[in-house]
């Protein structure tokens, strides 16, 4: 007999109604012969010290919430993920715990909040209690082993983009294999599988609903956990939104972003950064230039029109970057390329090694046909190219990774209330995707910071910021708002590029 048989929603009708009732005692049978599901074990807390960063030490509770590794295989092998409690200090009760959710993927919840972000999360849980999760393959939640393999590029040649996405490729291949072979499963590296685990853990805490607190790639996990399991969430915070098809950035957003920045650097006698970054730009597409790093022991590096493009492109998005940004390219035109030769570095170094949790999560959730036409057309009209994104999506292309599909990108449409913040500085989640989310969600709210990058500023810039969130996930009234942050003072000596260190 067929499952839909014994079910109102299949397609198998009983009209007969002795038929029916026989039917129906079959069905309440073989339900009484078939154990229920089991839920999460109820998570067993003991005392924590949560060690902080200039904020002292923090009484806290932590516990491991175990999880199917896949949540279609309830049976099979399993995961072991961290949670740090904090322990609510006031409130009135009723508020939802929050679960915070970190960027990356592959950032770690319990480490966020030992930072410079203190004092956002001792707010919160002010309210209700605060759980800092460790996402699958992440901080202390059994991260895959390190792949032994990277690329290595050669500092005497700038970077060719088609050259080095075959060696990155290459890479990225030997890695898969590596981790196949020690037993990974890389399917289980999904944002589905991790919304999974956040329900899990909302039953393992025996609460009806929980509010999640995302920041970056964790708003993306947010966002699933809406859709896949929106029953259970009380209050959602999404700050620098990534929505589900927005993994792949849009190109022109680096552009739009460094028109912002170049009347901003006036302020500080940059006059003209638009222009300075095109003639940058014009000078390494007409030969490759030579920059000494003072940061990786004075090595000589042959840089390239693509390497600008990407540094250039990535520099744009967060505050410690952007204030270098102007003084970098205003040396470079002056013929010392030494600035940009450390960044050239370091961003090469981004994309050498590859850990499996996020480029497994990423080459996951992937993009829809329409965004990546979008984004290819984009890279076509930018002074950048396709550098923000590089290498993706590209590199997932033949590696046999999960892929979770257009239903999963789709349009999302909730009644679940949603706080987005956003920066209007950011060139990671800018603010258009937090305005293309919103028609979805009927009780959603917007909070827009001025200035604010895709940093530490969108939290603890503005003390307003913090009691919106907080104000918000306890349930109080909150209303569209936009607040200010200072905005970047911008480096005009050498002595302040990388912390002093020329």
């Amino acid at each position: 007999m067929t499952r839909n048989a014994c079910t109102s929603s299949g397609r198998f009708q009983v009209r007969r109604p002795v038929v029916a009732v026989a039917l129906a005692a079959l069905c309440l049978a073989l339900a009484a012969a078939i154990p229920a599901q089991a839920g999460p074990a109820a998570l067993a807390f003991e005392p924590y010290t949560l060690q902080t960063k200039g904020h002292g030490d923090v009484p806290a509770e932590i516990a491991t919430l175990e999880v199917p590794r896949r949540h279609s295989e309830p049976d099979g092998p399993r995961l072991h993920l961290k949670v740090v409690r904090l322990r609510a200090t006031a409130g009135n009760g009723r508020a939802a715990p929050v679960v915070y959710l970190a960027g990356g993927p592959g950032g770690s919840g319990i480490d966020t909040a030992r930072g410079p972000r203190w004092p956002v999360f001792d707010q919160v849980r002010r309210e209700t209690d605060v759980l800092l999760l460790d996402q699958r393959g992440a901080g202390q939640s059994e991260p895959p082993p390190e792949c032994p393999h990277e690329t290595r590029f050669d500092d005497a040649q700038p970077l060719q983009r088609d050259t080095a996405l075959a060696a990155v490729q290459a890479t990225a291949a030997k890695c898969i294999a590596f981790w196949r072979q020690a037993g990974v499963d890389l399917g289980a590296y999904t944002t589905a599988e991790s919304a999974g685990d956040l329900d899990d853990l909302r039953r393992a805490l025996d609460v009806p609903k929980i509010s999640l607190w995302g920041m970056s790639y964790g708003t993306h996990l947010a966002l699933a956990t809406v859709r896949l399991h929106g029953a259970g969430l009380e209050r959602v915070v999404l700050m620098g939104s990534e929505g589900p098809d927005d993994t792949l950035k849009l190109p022109l957003s680096s552009d739009a972003l460094l028109q912002e920045l170049a009347v901003l650097a006036r302020k500080d006698g940059f006059d003209d950064l638009a222009g300075s970054t095109t003639r940058v730009l014009q000078a390494l597409r007409e030969q490759p230039r030579q920059g000494r790093s003072q940061m990786h022991e004075g090595r000589q590096v042959s840089i390239g029109l693509y390497d600008a493009q990407i540094v250039i492109a990535n520099m744009l998005g967060q505050r410690v970057p952007q204030q270098w940004l102007p003084l970098v390219l205003r040396e470079a035109e002056t013929g010392n390329y030494d600035p940009l030769a450390d960044m050239v570095l370091i961003g090469r170094a981004q994309f050498a090694k590859f850990p499996a949790m996020g480029l497994a999560m990423d080459v996951a959730s992937g993009q829809s046909p329409q965004r990546r036409a979008l984004a290819e057309a984009q890279a076509r009209q930018s002074l950048f190219g396709d550098g923000l994104n590089f290498p993706f999506p590209a590199i997932g292309d033949g590696l046999g990774l999960a892929d979770l599909g257009e239903g999963f990108r789709g349009p999302l449409h909730s009644d679940v209330p949603v706080l987005f913040i956003s920066g209007t500085l950011d060139g990671r989640t800018p603010p258009a995707n937090a305005e293309a989310l919103r028609p979805g969600f009927s009780n959603g709210h917007s909070l827009l910071v001025r200035n604010a990058s895709h940093h530490n500023e969108l939290w603890t810039g503005n003390p307003a910021i913090a009691r919106s969130i907080v104000g918000f996930l306890a349930g109080r009234v909150v209303r569209d708002t936009v607040l200010d942050v200072p905005p970047p003072v911008f480096a005009t000596r050498s002595s302040e590029l990388l912390g002093g260190k020329r």
